[in-house]
């Protein structure tokens, strides 16, 4: 009878490990969660469509946008909807943000700078006056 008890014991201690991970297989692991690499924007110029490479922009829905300066000009870049990327020195980068499906935007520093992000169609800013947002 004694070894029957420990056998049964040593069963029970067995599967207990077991379910505990200490079975020697794999424990669960946690959901993948990637985050999509940042889609790099750079301004390139100071004139029109131009002014931004690449021009419109085409991204996966959410994926993290970054304006790069390489201008000797501070811009500062805001979305159509009133978003405001931020102003960037030259040489500097904006911080990674999410847009959603997209949009236009435009530097309020040089209004005819224009863009746009998945599909959306830039403005062309009327002659003269500079346009933007």
């Amino acid at each position: 009878m004694r070894s029957h008890l420990l056998a049964g014991l040593t069963l029970a201690a067995a599967v207990a490990m077991w379910n505990c991970g200490g079975g020697g297989g794999s424990s669960p692991t946690a959901p993948s969660t990637t985050t999509p690499s940042p889609v790099i924007i750079n301004i390139v110029g100071s004139a029109g469509n131009q002014a931004y490479s690449p021009n419109p922009v085409q991204a996966a829905t959410n994926a993290p946008m970054v304006w790069r300066n390489n201008t000797t000009d501070r811009h500062r870049i805001v979305m159509s909807n009133g978003t405001v990327i931020g102003e960037i020195a030259p040489g500097a980068s904006s911080a990674p943000m999410p847009l959603g499906a997209g949009g236009n935007y435009a530097c309020t520093t040089h209004p005819s700078m224009v863009g746009s992000i998945n599909g959306a169609t830039a403005p062309t800013p009327p002659p003269g006056s500079g346009g933007g947002y």
